[in-house]
């Protein structure tokens, strides 16, 4: 007889095929010694170590770093060629000085094998055509990019730095003094008899960049099958991409007369690339944010996004674990994505996960192979004018391999999990708090009114700064797509958290509107140049004389404290050049605005921070004036200035008062330290299927967090956490991911725990237990689809509840001991589906 056949129930991941598109970035180390054989199997190697991530997208592309780009530039139409290649660790191109400083012998480019020698391009034409056949035999579609690098790091370049040395930038020339040399995208070329592939008699004198390379990248591009161009560190944005400082400010004044010449040579760049390349152009950006480009190099970015130059915008920098300034990662990222280029591709996140050049692997090395580095960009997401959340359709990988060429499938294996777990878990509305970035008026003033750049800078620095410090922002909406997004309800109850140069009487209009709502505003800046209704809405003017250097300080704001019960300073250190201006800021509105905090210098007073809620409002419109959080150093014997953060011994945090201010209408975050240099978290706060999801990076573990919610203090599942005060303190390990669907108001102060427990009876799906609630109004968040299906007992009793159709809020009053929630599966065709 024969046994009856077993049948098995298959669960798939709410991630699978999410993405558009998964890239991987590798050097050609990984495929020694380039023999056909050597080529497929490496090939298969790579996709069946990132099958875990692979699988959560449609398509697959290959980015290869062949060489620095100078490979495209003495592309010569002869595919038996050769060319030098990446094959070293270590900084190449030593002796042409082109670091800003000399390094030391240890650091200077090796072999990163023995036997290594140039390759031809015929050889690269078959590893492209490789990698696009082991993407065929798993059914997946495979586009292959090329690479332009800039700078002098990856591979001996006799085009930069022996040819052409007059396409290098130099930090001297532009009163930064010396810094690393790269390639300025809008230099133009002498004359060059040698012959090149687009150039066959030679490069006449005076033929732009940008024209060369478009010419070159496409005769190359085409002839080897590649599909794209990268471009990497800033190239086309920025000569100068990993500093602050730049062609039009210099740590010391804002040059704006520089910024006219600034944007006609840029644009002058995208036009002749483009006109000359067609296939597309992807790009890596600075380490910076819109705005502060615009400070630094008057870059003109916005024209690049409507004139269609490039696919899509740059992603997150890769230097969040190189310096730790996760704050500028975040911020850089959002800003960046508040709006779209023409060709509205999305928008990627990439994750440094190896250094295929240097002896840092950062999986290993930086992040200790934990993922905060992947959960906090992935809770990022951009609203849309119809209030859809958009969140990443592409993931990059920098990248696959190490410097000395190895393939570690444990890298493919855990990157790509936490990195599917992330996309499981995305977004799918608005955080509490939405930045609304004015991304087109400050490109637009900077053309109108160039000395309108430090503005810009100093706003987006000052964000950075807050989020640096705890304050928990994910959401960016432009605000061209600001009005829209508010007609669709998308921004109903959430802080939108808006800079100074951003209030336009039109976007001051629609804040109205949000006020009238319910809904709460958040501004920050200088109002010395805002428009009248920006300071009608806030309650405060601005009178000719103002205030800067260090002043005192007087604030009613809570923020952090230590734990040894030392009161905080009450000096703050404004630098008015870095901080759009001396403070100028006056109450108008007296009797519907509350002043939070003043600073003063002598017999001198000007209003800090204010919150104010007129007759017509349901919510309150909340604004801090900041300061620069850093000055900068004299330049030293080299003629390099310095960013110097303020001392918080001595100085207070003027970060921390932007969220300072949030605890009036119940978003509460602050830190007890160790001492006031201690870090602080860096956190974001998604939403997801109606739960908070909190994600974050506590570079101090001795530091502890509170945190507190307009609905209650947040209860982490897994966690425990003294409540006290309507705030939940955790002391939290350096990587946290949770899950938060209770929150908590109670009287008694006290240990609670949430934790995930066995679903009970047999047909529920996930449960959850609260124990050390006294008297408690608990406020749950069922998931979707959910109803009045959830089974909730206390004290033995099982109550009777309803459930909000629209967030699934759940409403419990007074409830003493354990708390058990258990809910099903989704009921498919819910209408709170």
């Amino acid at each position: 007889m024969t046994s009856p056949r077993k049948t098995y129930t298959t669960v798939q991941p709410p991630s699978r095929r999410t993405l558009e598109r998964v890239t991987l970035e590798t050097s050609l180390k990984p495929f020694h010694p380039f023999d056909q054989q050597s080529l497929e199997a490496t090939a298969d190697a790579v996709f069946q170590q990132w099958r875990s991530l692979l699988a959560t997208a449609r398509s697959c592309s290959l980015l290869l770093w062949v060489s620095d780009g100078s490979e495209i530039l003495d592309w010569a139409g002869d595919p038996d060629a050769t060319f030098e290649w990446a094959r070293y660790i270590g900084f190449c191109n030593t002796a042409a000085h082109p670091y800003g400083e000399e390094k030391e012998p240890d650091r200077v480019a090796v072999p990163y094998r023995e036997g290594t020698a140039p390759i031809s391009y015929a050889d690269l034409a078959r590893l492209i055509a490789a990698l696009r056949g082991a993407g065929e035999r798993l059914g997946m579609a495979v586009r292959v990019g090329a690479t332009f690098d800039p700078g002098p790091e990856f591979a001996p370049s006799d085009f930069k730095f022996t040819r052409h040395p007059e396409i290098l930038a130099g930090g001297e020339e532009v009163g930064i003094g010396p810094i690393i040399r790269m390639v300025r995208h809008f230099s133009t070329l002498k004359e060059d008899g040698r012959r090149y592939a687009a150039f066959p008699d030679g490069i006449p004198p005076q033929t732009s960049f940008g024209e060369f390379l478009g010419r070159q990248s496409q005769s190359y591009l085409t002839a080897l099958g590649f599909d794209y161009l990268w471009l990497s560190n800033g190239f086309g944005f920025s000569s100068y991409a990993w500093s602050e400082l730049g062609e039009s400010f210099d740590g010391a004044r804002f040059r704006h007369e520089r910024t006219a010449g600034l944007r006609e040579r840029a644009l002058g760049f995208w036009e002749d690339l483009s006109t000359h390349l067609t296939l597309p152009v992807q790009v890596r950006g600075t380490n910076q944010t819109a705005g502060i480009d615009i400070g630094s190099d008057s870059v003109p970015a916005l024209e690049v996004y409507e004139r269609g130059y490039v696919e899509s915008p740059p992603p997150n920098s890769p230097w969040g674990p190189l310096n730790e300034d996760f704050g500028v990662e975040m911020s850089g990222f959002m800003s960046r994505i508040a709006m779209l280029p023409r060709a509205d591709a999305g928008y990627r996140f990439r994750f440094y996960a190896n250094d295929p050049w240097f002896w840092q692997q950062p999986w290993w090395d930086f992040y200790h192979r934990e993922p905060f580095d992947i959960h906090l960009p992935l809770s990022v997401a951009r609203l849309t004018s119809g209030g859809a959340v958009e969140t990443p359709s592409e993931v990059n990988v920098l990248a696959i391999d190490t410097s000395r060429g190895e393939l570690d499938e444990r890298c493919g294996r855990e990157v790509g999990s936490h990195v599917a777990r992330a996309l499981e878990n995305a977004p799918d509305q608005a955080g509490p708090l939405v930045w609304v970035y004015p991304f087109r008026e400050y490109h637009e003033a900077m053309a109108a009114s160039p000395e309108s750049i430090s503005r810009p800078h100093f706003e987006d620095w000052y964000l950075t700064a807050a989020i640096s410090s705890g304050l928990p922002l994910n959401t960016v909406v432009s605000t061209d797509e600001l009005p829209g997004a508010l007609a669709a309800g998308a921004l109903a109850e959430r802080v939108l958290v808006v800079p100074a140069g951003g209030l336009t009487n039109p976007v001051a209009a629609a804040l109205t509107r949000h006020l009238e709502a319910g809904g709460s505003v958040l501004a920050y800046g200088s109002l010395a140049h805002a428009s009248d209704a920006a300071r009608s809405l806030l309650g405060v003017t601005s009178d000719d004389s103002g205030l800067a250097g260090d002043l005192d300080l007087a604030s009613e704001l809570a923020t952090d404290s230590l734990s040894d019960g030392t009161t905080p300073v009450s000096r703050l250190r404004h630098a008015a050049h870095l901080s759009g201006g001396t403070v100028t800021e006056t109450l108008a509105d007296a009797v519907n605005t509350r002043v939070l905090a003043t600073v003063r210098s002598a017999a001198k007073e000007r209003v800090y921070a204010t919150a104010r809620r007129a007759p017509a409002w349901r919510g309150q419109a909340l604004w801090v004036r900041g300061s620069a959080p850093f000055t900068y150093s004299e330049p030293d014997e080299r003629g390099v200035r310095s960013r110097v953060p303020h001392d918080l011994t001595l100085f207070a945090d003027v970060a921390a008062l932007l969220r300072g201010v949030l605890g009036g209408i119940g978003i509460r975050v602050s830190h007890e330290l160790r001492t006031f240099a201690s870090g602080r978290v860096v956190q974001a706060i998604r939403r997801h299927e109606h739960a908070y999801w909190f994600s974050g990076y506590l570079p101090d573990t001795t530091s502890r967090l509170s945190l507190g919610l307009p609905q209650g203090a947040p209860l982490l599942n897994n966690q425990e956490c003294w409540y006290q005060d309507g705030a939940a303190t955790y002391q939290l390990p350096k990587s946290f991911h949770a899950e938060c669907r209770v929150l908590v108001h109670q009287h008694a102060a006290g240990l609670l725990r949430c934790r995930e427990i066995a679903p009970y009876p047999w047909y529920m799906a996930r449960g959850i237990r609260v124990d050390g609630l006294a008297d408690a109004t608990v406020t749950l968040y069922l998931p979707p689809g959910v109803g009045t299906g959830a089974r909730i007992t206390a004290a033995g009793r099982q109550l009777v509840y309803e459930a909000s159709p629209a967030d699934g809020r759940v409403r419990l009053e007074h409830v003493t001991g354990s708390l058990n929630v258990a809910w099903p599966r989704r009921q498919e065709g819910r209408a709170d589906e």
